[in-house]
C-alpha cells in the first residue's frame, strides 16, 4: 500500500548559499583557466657565468 505526504518546506538562506556556489564555481573555472595557462608556459632559462 502506497500512501501520498504532501509537505511545505521553508529553507531560510538557501538564496544566499546558492549565490556563493555560483561564485565559487566561477572561481574554480578561473582557477582551472589559470593553471593550464600556466602548465602550458614555456620558460626559456639561461645559465650565466659571473
Amino acid at each position: 500500500m502506497k500512501q501520498t505526504v504532501e509537505l511545505s518546506l521553508e529553507v531560510k538562506g538557501i538564496e544566499e548559499a546558492m549565490e556563493k556556489a555560483e561564485k565559487l564555481v566561477k572561481a574554480l573555472k578561473e582557477a582551472k583557466t589559470l593553471a593550464d595557462e600556466l602548465a602550458s608556459t614555456e620558460l626559456d632559462i639561461a645559465l650565466k657565468e659571473n
